[in-house]
């Protein structure tokens, strides 16, 4: 408890500090190319200051963030009510992501190797968070109900 204590009293100047410059830096970037293979789209969300979702094509747009596996591009539930993104995908797989200004379609899964592959999308949101000066965030990220929400990305 104490460490969790610290560590939000050592992130979360850093986070709100981040959060308002990221929305400057946001505001002057312009919309990039799309991208047309599956590398390209994970450099993107690599390169992207801020992430969203929606499920299907006339949904609103949420804040999410997404990690990568090698060219492979994962999200994951933090909020578990219904009805929600996730469960709309499950239903039908297509959507859109935005990053920063550039909207992508993609088809969005869960993953085949799903027990293989959860500790690297784990230690891939452990890295995150800590870049982003979040690291309180990550035994939300990493309890077994966000492992088991994990939705793979793919470009469509």
């Amino acid at each position: 408890m104490t460490s969790n204590l610290s560590n939000i009293a050592i992130d979360l100047p850093k986070l709100l500090i981040r959060q308002a410059i990221q929305l400057l830096r946001l505001a002057l970037r312009k919309s990039t190319t799309l991208p047309d293979t599956q590398q390209e789209l994970a450099e993107l969300v690599n390169h992207s200051l801020k992430h969203q979702i929606r499920a299907g094509f006339t949904h609103r747009f949420i804040d999410i963030l997404f990690v990568t596996v090698g060219n492979r591009v994962f999200c994951r539930s933090y909020t578990y009510g219904e009805p929600s993104w996730h469960s709309a995908f499950l239903v039908d797989p297509t959507g859109q992501i935005k990053l920063d200004k550039t909207i992508v379609t993609i088809k969005a899964q869960q993953p085949e190797d799903m027990d293989s592959i959860v500790p690297a999308v784990n230690q891939a949101y452990a890295d995150k968070l800590k870049k982003l000066g979040a690291r309180f965030m990550l035994a939300g990220a990493v309890e077994p109900r966000a492992e088991e929400s994990t939705m793979e990305l793919i470009l469509d």
